[in-house]
């Protein structure tokens, strides 16, 4: 089964109970999955979400806010399921763990997963209209993924895209592979966006010879953060990587600029998803 990268969800309350929105920036992605196109403003579609070994039927929702009123706002997709709903229930049985941590701490409404207990979910899509995959990602699977791995080793599994003798070594079990497909998945995405392009210098490096070379970096490095979402990685040239993990420079995310340790700062001349 080909699979779609189209979305990483955090593990929270509503996940277990109503549902989860689609980002603007994946609904044309997602749009290509479907099996009458697009979706239009206000429309409603059933799909089907394998997961957990059964198929779950769910809706898929454009919400039908007043766009005379907000005209700059964007489309606003959801996939909406209610709380007696097969995949409602399976989400709890799944990522039970969350889910206790989430009623403990249910008075506190700013409460958020730490980072070193949470758990998430990705979304792909599938070779067939409207039937989409839905594979869970516990915690603990990043945790040994990152143990005793220094950033650009780690860096470099998630670029690879099979899997060798020396890497199965390392990477025993598909628990652990799901992590790199999720990765290799976001970085795709971007790596299109940017049309193989560095966000910092602008350039395409390999289109002279035909070639795409192009790599992904985590901003707050992957073994400190745990963090792989889009809004963690840019994407760079083989060589402002190398520079970047040669001197470690700070990243400063409002001015979109790179501080290196001798002064020089660097901006990025690219950004469509910062």
């Amino acid at each position: 089964m080909n699979e779609e990268y189209i979305l990483k969800k955090n593990i929270d309350w509503s996940i277990f109970f109503r549902g989860f929105a689609v980002p603007t920036e994946m609904q044309a992605v997602f749009s290509l999955h479907l099996g009458e196109g697009k979706l239009f403003h206000g429309e409603k579609r059933q799909i089907k979400i394998i997961f957990d070994g059964e198929t779950h039927l769910a809706t898929l929702t454009s919400v039908n806010f007043d766009r005379k009123k907000y005209p700059e706002h964007s489309e606003m997709w959801q996939i909406v399921y209610g709380k007696n709903s097969s995949i409602a229930k399976a989400m709890r049985k799944i990522f039970v763990d969350s889910l206790n941590l989430l009623e403990k701490n249910r008075q506190d409404k700013n409460f958020i997963l730490p980072a070193i207990e949470r758990e998430y979910f990705v979304l792909y899509a599938t070779d067939l209209k409207d039937i989409f995959y839905l594979e869970p990602i516990f915690n603990s699977e990043i945790l040994n993924l990152k143990l005793e791995r220094d950033e650009p080793t780690l860096e470099n599994l998630f670029e690879i895209p099979t899997l060798t003798d020396s890497e199965t070594e390392i990477i025993e079990k598909y628990r652990l592979t799901k992590v790199r497909k999720l990765n290799r998945s976001i970085g795709n995405y971007l790596k299109k966006l940017y049309n193989f392009r560095c966000q910092i210098c602008g350039q395409n490096v390999g289109e002279v010879y035909g070639a795409k070379i192009v790599e992904c970096h985590h901003i707050d490095y992957f073994v400190q953060s745990l963090n792989n979402d889009a809004n963690n990685l840019l994407i760079v040239c083989p060589n402002h990587h190398r520079v970047i993990h040669a001197t470690n420079p700070i990243f400063d995310k409002e001015k979109k600029i790179y501080i290196f340790q001798n002064g020089y700062e660097e901006s990025l001349k690219l950004n469509f998803h910062l």
